[in-house]
């Protein structure tokens, strides 16, 4: 299972808590093996899987998506951002330095 799938699966269980459709022992065993289910942010999961496969320097172990994107905005506008990365950042997420 990759990390777009994990998501999808952890955010349809989310889903089907919220609406009662999980039965006890599906609430049990996720509580088991995913102590944390219910507060995982897939859409987070997603935009962090895809950062990482953009190769654009992001890392999920160091800081959100959120962050590291506003950290490398601010180098942007400091100059201080290496011209590789920024080229990376241009060709995948276009318009990412207004955002």
């Amino acid at each position: 299972m990759n990390a777009y799938e994990a998501a999808d699966f952890i955010e349809e269980c989310q889903l089907e808590d919220a609406v009662g459709e999980l039965s006890p022992q599906q609430v049990a065993y996720l509580d088991k093996t995913l102590p944390d289910w219910r507060d995982v942010d897939a859409e987070a999961m997603r935009t962090e899987a895809w950062l990482q496969e953009l190769n654009v320097g992001y890392s999920s172990s160091k800081e959100s998506a959120t962050t590291w994107l506003q950290r490398q905005q601010q180098r942007a506008r400091a100059g201080a951002l290496p011209r590789e990365r920024r080229a990376k950042l241009d060709e995948a997420l276009p318009g990412w330095l207004t955002a």
